[in-house]
């Protein structure tokens, strides 16, 4: 709290400026462009997903968009006693809103859905021919929070950084824009 005064002179400040930069720019408006986005979430079994970033494409709200992305982790085997089996998964859902600094560079916030499943035999195999064992599917799931900036590189390229507070860890992003 000792920065309480400072966070919020600078918070009034930014919403003195920004509206008076947009009025001595009337015809202020950016391209629509829709991004697709491959990404990396670093966590323990590696998440890669996809992500579309549309910006808006009403004029009025030309430096807003949002985005919705998937990942998926690879399976990862539990060591269990034999003849146990077992293995997990992750998954995670992202989705938010982004803003436009410029024609090139963004800031995006939004929140994360993730699912930790948990798949288990239960050591019981049926005693007739070809039986399996039962699996039990486990799933949590956590809601999280992430933000990030993007970058657009020749007006076809682009790249994006974040953090996401449910894995604690980064979301790196890359792809095009159309």
């Amino acid at each position: 709290m000792k920065y309480y005064s400072l966070v919020v002179a600078l918070t009034l400040a930014c919403l003195v400026a920004v509206p008076n930069a947009k009025a001595n720019d009337d015809q202020q408006g950016y391209q629509p462009a829709v991004a697709l986005l491959f990404d990396y979430v670093n966590t323990p079994s590696k998440m890669y997903g996809v992500t579309l970033a549309p910006r808006h494409y009403d004029r009025d709200y030309a430096d807003w968009g949002y985005y919705i992305g998937y990942a998926k982790g690879q399976k990862t085997d539990l060591e269990l006693q034999e003849p146990s089996e077992g293995y997990i998964q992750e998954y995670m859902w992202r989705f938010g809103v982004s803003y436009s600094m410029t024609e090139d560079f963004s800031i995006y916030f939004g929140a994360t859905n993730y699912v930790y499943e948990t798949n288990t035999t239960n050591n019981i195999v049926p005693l007739i021919e070809g039986g399996e064992p039962v699996w039990e599917r486990s799933n949590d799931r956590y809601w999280g929070a992430e933000a990030g900036l993007r970058y657009r590189i020749a007006n076809s390229f682009m790249i994006g950084a974040g953090y996401d507070t449910r894995t604690e860890s980064a979301v790196i992003s890359f792809g095009f824009t159309m």
